[in-house]
């Protein structure tokens, strides 16, 4: 008995200076990475890498994507205003980006140049951010559209903002505090930058892995079954897929989320447009959250705003709900309503603004009309506006700006320079 306690006793010795070596070398590596000045938090993306270019193509259209110093794609200007000039900062997901338009396209771009006098100008500063949501534009905005010193604040919030919008906020936007329990915890409180080097890795990993995938219908069908979806509906899934487009998403010239939101999120659209669920709803909430947050930190600062609603082409175009559009092969929740009423996001946003006393543009009924003429505002396949879709987009806030005297700094209508189509 007394020798099986003397070898546990060794055992035990033994594993305490393993673990004591493996704490100290933590610690020496944490420090070693401190005085390289490594972080100690997961950095938080906030714009687009600075002065980065780069020719971006897809199966449909190829631009030019080039960002200036601040990592926004829009040209440098000095960080003091000139006399008579106004600026007003534009907020937004990849349809205020204007992926899939060249520069001197986009809608920012061609209202820029309506709103040019011999005495005064506006710039429209495109702060849109590829792939983002109202929280991650709104940092944007927080820590990089206010460094313009913007006279005003342009929100252009696409429907599916609502989707991408967290189900669950612990703590108030922009608080940006992770929330860690157990052994993450403790982690990064005794080593964080050992910590976050280990979290980047993985981050990186993950994003590589689902983005970068070769084997698309690989890959999505092991997130489905994660996500406990039945062997049979991933099944249907993969039959029903465009091999074509499937080819295109691993060679990295189409958008995989296309194809594959009609497997993982079927409601995605449904759940943005209809807010019809528990579910939708809580985002809806949160989304509502955070957007009221950004107009009381831009109210704080002197800035004046307005949100303009951007539907998707579900709810004007009645080309977009043929069978053969991708969204509808692969299983996405798509209602032909939607191209004629008044949907609840339209209603729930004008409601929302008006209780915020924010001026308002429903770009909705504006396409609807437009597209009456028979034209292609929209991408057919990635579902962007081309570059007639933002002339429309332009024309219309430009009327808006005019009409409405939205901000105080364009009450006259000699600022508007009419002679730009």
């Amino acid at each position: 008995m007394h020798k099986y306690i003397l070898i546990l006793k060794k055992i035990s010795l033994n594993s305490s200076l393993v673990l004591a070596g493996v704490a100290i070398s933590l610690f020496l590596c944490n420090c070693v990475l401190g005085f390289l000045s490594f972080p100690s938090e997961v950095p938080q993306k906030i714009s687009h890498p600075i002065n980065y270019e780069e020719v971006r193509q897809n199966k449909e259209f190829q631009y030019i994507f080039k960002t200036n110093s601040r990592g926004l794609r829009y040209h440098d200007i000095p960080a003091e205003k000139p006399a008579n000039t106004f600026r007003v900062f534009v907020s937004g997901d990849s349809f205020t980006e204007g992926e899939g338009v060249d520069d001197g396209k986009r809608f920012t771009d061609l209202l820029e140049g309506k709103f040019q006098s011999s005495d005064k100008s506006v710039l429209f500063i495109n702060g849109g951010l590829t792939g983002a949501g109202p929280l991650m534009y709104g940092k944007l905005f927080l820590e990089v559209g206010l460094e313009y010193k913007p006279d005003a604040l342009f929100i252009c919030l696409f429907v599916n903002d609502v989707a991408d919008t967290p189900e669950k906020l612990y703590l108030k936007p922009f608080s940006f505090l992770h929330s860690r329990s157990g052994l993450k915890k403790i982690t990064q409180t005794l080593w964080p930058r050992v910590y976050t080097q280990l979290a980047l890795f993985y981050l990186q990993s993950e994003h590589h892995r689902k983005t970068k995938t070769t084997d698309f219908i690989l890959t999505i069908s092991e997130l489905a079954r994660k996500k406990n979806i039945p062997q049979s509906q991933i099944n249907r899934w993969k039959e029903s897929l465009p091999q074509e487009l499937v080819t295109a998403v691993n060679q990295g010239t189409f958008n995989g989320s296309i194809l594959s939101l009609g497997l993982l999120y079927p409601e995605y659209w449904s759940d943005s447009i209809d807010i019809s669920n528990t579910r939708a709803k809580k985002k809806w909430e949160n989304m509502t959250n955070i957007l009221s947050e950004i107009l009381e930190r831009a109210k704080q600062r002197g800035v004046e705003t307005a949100v303009i609603l951007i539907p998707s082409t579900f709810q004007y175009d009645p080309k977009s709900h043929s069978e053969t559009n991708p969204w509808i092969i692969t299983g996405s929740e798509i209602r032909k309503e939607w191209l004629s009423e008044e949907t609840e996001i339209q209603k729930s946003m004008k409601l929302w603004t008006l209780s915020e006393g924010v001026s308002f543009l429903d770009l909705t009924p504006v396409f609807r009309e437009a597209i009456k003429s028979n034209k292609n505002l929209n991408w057919k396949l990635d579902g962007h506006w081309n570059h007639m879709g933002h002339q429309v987009a332009a024309n219309a806030i430009a009327s808006w700006l005019d009409d409405q005297q939205v901000f105080s700094f364009m009450k006259s209508k000699n600022l508007r320079n009419l002679r730009t189509p």
